[in-house]
């Protein structure tokens, strides 16, 4: 899997990119906090960042929460917004390369 990490939303926590790291390059927006409140700001984030129709990937931890973000997003009208399959553990596993997140 190599995709531009400009093209990846990383939607982890703060304390998930703290520390696991994130891919330098890529937009970090959490899309939803430790009870599971969606962040209200999610999708304009997204919108101030790519049109509807623009590919772009969905990441997290395990691919649990892109999953539920996906489909918010698609309601949205975002047509092309895909995730990473496995989220970042599983990619960090196929190569992807993790820089330190600091604040």
């Amino acid at each position: 899997m190599n995709i531009q990490n400009s093209k990846i939303v990383d939607i982890r926590l703060p304390s998930e990119w703290l520390e696991f790291g994130i891919l330098n390059g890529s937009h970090l927006i959490t899309y939803a906090n430790l009870s599971g409140k969606v962040n209200p700001l999610f999708v304009s984030s997204i919108e101030s960042i790519f049109k509807k129709d623009d590919e772009f990937y969905l990441m997290c931890a395990t691919a649990t929460r892109s999953k539920d973000a996906l489909k918010l997003l698609k309601k949205h009208g975002f047509s092309n917004v895909k995730e990473i399959r496995g989220g970042a553990y599983y990619y960090e596993k196929m190569g992807a390369k993790f820089d330190k997140f600091e604040l």
